[in-house]
């Protein structure tokens, strides 16, 4: 073997081994949209349950993002074992259809936000309105028990309410876990016995919950987005390297 063919042999096997390490990660990567969109789902509940909109999307999105990833992860592996100069680049462009679903996947979310905020405001009001109507009933009753939080600005919010405007009373899920006594709920203005309930409105709580994790979905969704650019690169370099070689066998 003359010095030029072993070179051309190192590089293959060293952009081999470097696309496979990149898959597994990018395989790993995928697992994580997955637990991050099932994460979602259960974390956020009972607020995706309230929203409509976001509950037929966001959650959905990642798990089907992540499933993608880990279909043409497995491929990869496949194509890069093989040494398929067109299905490398087949690779490379479904991979880049990917980054770029990521980035809109991304900005979507980013542009969103306010959009999300406010129809969560909306959705909760008209709720109010038909407590303690089903299915809805639970739904914001585990919204209020799970963040400790009642009404949407703060309790007072229930007293514009049919359920709360007669008796100035807040329903059983905005009273905090007393075992000394019972909850004292209704006539919350003339008795000013505040000391039993959840003050603070769902809404703060949810936005700041939301708002906390930000910077975590954000981190890992650009972290992720580098593992498909790297992957591009390599296994176009992969396959112009294959291409080089079978040329050099050939004379």
């Amino acid at each position: 073997m003359n010095w030029q063919g072993f070179q051309t042999s190192a590089s293959l096997a060293l952009l081999r081994t470097l696309l496979f390490c990149v898959n597994v990660i990018f395989m790993f990567t995928g697992g994580i949209l997955i637990l991050l969109g099932i994460g979602i789902r259960s974390h956020f509940q009972d607020f995706l349950d309230i929203t409509p909109d976001m509950k037929s999307t966001s959650p959905y999105i990642l798990i089907g993002l992540g499933v993608i990833i880990l279909v043409v992860g497995f491929s990869a592996l496949w194509c890069t074992f093989k040494g398929h100069v067109t299905l490398l680049y087949v690779y490379s462009v479904i991979i880049l259809l990917v980054l770029i679903a990521e980035v809109v996947l991304a900005g979507t979310i980013f542009m969103r936000k306010r959009t999300y905020e406010q129809t969560f405001k909306t959705v909760v009001r008209k709720v109010m309105q038909q407590y303690p109507r089903r299915p809805m009933k639970s739904h914001i009753d585990h919204l209020q028990r799970g963040l400790q939080c009642c009404g949407i600005d703060s309790y007072a919010d229930w007293f514009e309410t049919p359920y709360g405007s007669t008796h100035h009373q807040v329903p059983q899920s905005c009273c905090k876990q007393l075992s000394n006594h019972t909850c004292m709920r209704t006539d919350l203005e003339k008795e000013n016995l505040l000391n039993d309930i959840h003050t603070n409105g769902c809404y703060s709580t949810v936005i700041l919950a939301i708002k906390s994790n930000y910077l975590v979905f954000g981190g890992i969704i650009m972290t992720i987005a580098l593992f498909p650019l790297t992957g591009i690169i390599l296994a176009c370099c992969l396959a112009h390297q294959l291409s080089k070689h079978r040329y050099e066998r050939v004379d």
